[in-house]
């Protein structure tokens, strides 16, 4: 057996030992190991983003910990069956890479992906029952994926086919009609104040959403990760409020006085 089989194989025994001999592990469910599954994600993806890659050895590990660990627990299926049905999907859906067919571009393989998936649905749903509707090609995006991930996958989804602008300038476009609903219920919120009348809060939420869905289509057609992005809006955003909170500590500032340090801090960051 070659010595990565070897290795897997032993970890498959250390998982099934914890399972029937450890007090915590024995006791978990698929429910219980959700928060830690998605924990171990982003830990991974933390270290990718610090080029950590000693660390990121050791959160694939905790990753693949808990892939034989779900697998384990099943009644329905075994960790073969897992590596089989993957093995063989890769296969089926990369005829570029085992069969004869060729691609030159990674929008080639993605196209042909999505028309081998869909088929591959259909055929299910025609086992399963006659006449069942049919799944979207959305439809099987999680819904527990972070907002940004999950805007970026519908849309890149939507793009294969065909639905998409042709260039980022009518993305940007509807940036700013979006922008424009949302100050026009803004300033009718502003009137609703005086005149005391109500404002619609919860149009207002939706055309904010919209505003997002259309950065993040944006941030898509230029290439960029809007989740990432975000996330150093946020650890840039956290730099600099800490150096506001050091000069809190020694005394108090008024908002216009934190501001200017603010854009002090930003210049000299620049």
């Amino acid at each position: 057996m070659p010595r990565t089989g070897k290795k897997f194989e032993e970890f498959v025994g250390i998982v099934k030992a914890l399972r029937e001999k450890c007090p915590w592990d024995r006791v978990q469910t698929f429910e219980t190991l959700k928060p830690y599954l998605v924990e171990e994600v982003y830990e991974a993806i933390q270290a990718i983003d610090d080029k950590n890659y000693k660390k990121l050895s050791e959160e694939l590990g905790d990753m693949l910990l808990h892939v034989v660990m779900l697998a384990n627990m099943a009644r329905g299926f075994s960790i073969e069956d897992v590596i089989g049905t993957i093995s063989k999907k890769m296969i089926r859906r990369h005829p570029h890479v085992f069969g004869k067919i060729k691609a030159k571009t990674a929008e080639e393989v993605l196209g042909r992906w999505e028309r081998i998936k869909q088929k591959e649905e259909k055929e299910k749903e025609k086992a399963k029952a006659k006449g069942k509707r049919h799944k979207g090609i959305l439809e099987s995006i999680p819904q527990s994926l972070p907002a940004l991930y999950r805007a970026d996958k519908v849309q890149r989804r939507a793009a294969r086919l065909g639905f998409d602008w042709d260039r980022v300038a009518g993305a940007w476009e509807k940036v700013h009609e979006e922008l424009d609903e949302i100050h026009d219920l803004l300033n009718s919120k502003l009137k609703s104040q005086k005149s005391k009348r109500k404002i619609k809060t919860q149009k207002l939420k939706e055309e904010i959403g919209d505003l997002l869905f259309a950065i993040v289509n944006v941030s898509r057609k230029l290439n960029f990760d809007a989740e990432e992005a975000l996330q150093q809006a946020n650890s840039k955003f956290m730099r600099r409020f800490a150096k506001i909170e050091k000069k809190l500590r020694k005394k108090k500032m008024t908002l216009a006085e934190m501001d200017e340090l603010w854009n002090r801090i930003k210049v000299s960051e620049a």
